[in-house]
């Protein structure tokens, strides 16, 4: 595959054949069920290629697996929601008070926020490649040979990136100097 990809959708169609065992592979490891893979496959696949704006092939494999995870996440809230209930009364109130500790609730949702905004931004400063790699890794626990077939790198080129995505976020963890 030529490193620019915008040649035309005959280049776009090409990639995204070649991805396909990958992602059959990774929703398969998912789910367990090889029909239902191959459903989430096609799903993932006809978003990219009517989303194909790409100017390289790593840009087009990122967007394509980024695809597919959170098309795997919008499966499984599907799965939680259909027929769900909450069942909620004194003892579920009670409980949750004894948990969080409700008289610093509001402190600590917003303490909380603040944590999860700076992740968000500390990933969103990483390049794409380097977080890609650390999500499929940390958050889908993918096998760090699986992830480097899927986004065609070598296994040690993954580590590379997955120790520089971890050392971002521990740079979160050092307390700081007051302003």
């Amino acid at each position: 595959m030529s490193a620019s990809l915008k040649s035309g959708a005959s280049d776009n169609a090409g990639l995204v054949t070649e991805m396909r065992p990958a992602l059959i592979k990774y929703f398969q490891r998912k789910t367990g069920n090889p029909a239902e893979a191959e459903d989430l496959t096609q799903d993932v696949l006809l978003r990219a290629l009517t989303h194909s704006n790409w100017h390289s092939e790593s840009q087009a494999k990122g967007y394509i697996f980024r695809t597919a995870v959170n098309r795997w996440r919008d499966s499984l809230r599907r799965r939680r929601t259909r027929g769900a209930a909450i069942a909620w009364d004194e003892a579920s109130a009670q409980q949750l008070h004894q948990t969080t500790g409700s008289e610093n609730l509001p402190e600590r949702v917003l303490i909380a926020r603040e944590e999860l905004n700076q992740v968000v931004r500390a990933l969103q400063g990483m390049n794409v490649r380097t977080r890609t790699v650390l999500m499929l890794i940390k958050l889908e626990q993918m096998r760090v040979a699986t992830v480097a077939e899927m986004l065609g790198i070598s296994v040690s080129a993954v580590g590379k990136h997955l120790a520089k995505g971890i050392a971002q976020l521990a740079l979160l963890r050092q307390p700081r100097d007051p302003p």
